[in-house]
């Protein structure tokens, strides 16, 4: 009896006449000295920034004779801003290099952005707003919610249009891929679902920190979003839902902010 030829060009790996079947790859290919890196290079990014804007300042007003410039409130929040954004690239530049320079891997299905099974992804953008809703009329219930330092890039129109853009193009995308893309996997393989969950919220909250310093109760708020956008990845197994969440969450908050500014200026000019 003739021996049967398959004429697949491409022979599944383990058959008969294709080659043997390579060893699963771990998931993440990354590890828990990879995150010992990130937080290093974190910490010096932030330095190196803040040396640099404090250089620029004082460039400024040598050059400008007087430090009208530097002391002005929108300058100061553009450069926040920007300082913020600037580290968020550097941040996710690292990530990018690790997975696919030193271990050689495709991004985003490392993260496992979609993860193993399709998710309602629209389902998440409905709740994304509706957490947004929720916490907004929480907030509005913080006594002193005003005086936070936040607050303050909300007073200026310039510094409020760039916060918000940050807020929805880039912060969602940034803050998932380090927070439970990278770092929840890591977590999650060593210690369990429940650490990784408890954990990445806390590292979500701590990076709010300064902007709601003086209100624990505005702390907690964002220590629940974290919980609920961790949670989401730990249910999904994929990074697209929680992002979707995020998105949506900042989105429909940045909404709330623009319609309270313009009625307080209505009001204002009656």
């Amino acid at each position: 009896m003739a021996k049967t030829v398959s004429n697949d060009p491409f022979p599944t790996p383990g058959e008969p006449d294709g080659s043997p079947a390579p060893a699963p790859v771990s998931f993440p290919v990354w590890n828990g000295r990879d995150l010992l890196e990130l937080a290093g290079f974190f910490c010096l990014g932030l330095v190196v920034l803040m040396l640099a804007a404090q250089a620029a300042g004082s460039l400024l007003t040598i050059y400008l004779g007087q430090p009208t410039l530097t002391a002005d409130p929108v300058t100061q929040g553009m450069a926040q801003i920007l300082m913020t954004n600037l580290l968020n690239g550097l941040v996710l530049f690292f990530i990018y290099r690790t997975v696919t320079v030193k271990y050689r891997s495709p991004f985003w299905s490392s993260l496992r952005w979609k993860g193993p099974a399709a998710a309602p992804v629209g389902h998440f953008l409905v709740l994304g707003g509706l957490l947004a809703l929720v916490m907004g009329a929480l907030s509005s219930r913080i006594p002193g919610i005003e005086d936070l330092p936040v607050s303050g890039l909300l007073e200026h129109a310039e510094t409020a249009v760039f916060l918000g853009v940050t807020a929805i193009a880039v912060a969602p995308l940034v803050e998932e891929v380090v927070f439970r893309g990278y770092i929840f996997p890591v977590l999650e393989r060593r210690w369990g679902s429940v650490a990784a969950v408890l954990l990445t919220a806390l590292m979500f909250t701590s990076l709010h920190v300064t902007q709601l310093w003086g209100s624990w109760m505005a702390v907690s708020l964002i220590l629940l979003v974290g919980l609920a956008l961790s949670l989401v990845r730990a249910r999904t197994g994929a990074l697209l839902p929680a992002y979707l969440l995020h998105l949506a969450y900042n989105t429909t908050l940045c909404l709330l902010s623009l319609i309270g500014l313009a009625l307080e200026g209505s009001a204002a000019s009656e």
